[in-house]
């Protein structure tokens, strides 16, 4: 078993060529399909900040309501439940 997976592998290296890369890989600094997708990668970036964000936002907001004690009238009361039962 390892000698085949050794000859696979050795043969899956061997096998790999150059790679090509368009214009957007690759970086083409002048190019005006660059810019428009560093654009979008950039707006991109900025719609998924602001999920994480939104969600930290939540997640203080409902840890801060959570440590809040409550209303007088929110409040379970002592009451005798033996005449419920």
């Amino acid at each position: 078993m390892k000698k085949w997976l050794s000859i696979l592998a050795l043969t899956m290296l061997l096998a790999a060529q150059q790679a090509s890369a368009c214009p957007f890989c690759y970086g083409a600094k002048d190019g005006k399909s660059t810019q428009h997708m560093a654009v979008a990668i950039w707006f991109l970036f900025g719609a998924v900040l602001s999920v994480i964000g939104g969600i930290g936002a939540f997640t203080v907001s409902i840890w801060r309501h959570g440590r809040m004690p409550l209303e007088p009238h929110q409040e379970l009361s002592e009451e005798d439940l033996e005449q419920y039962e």
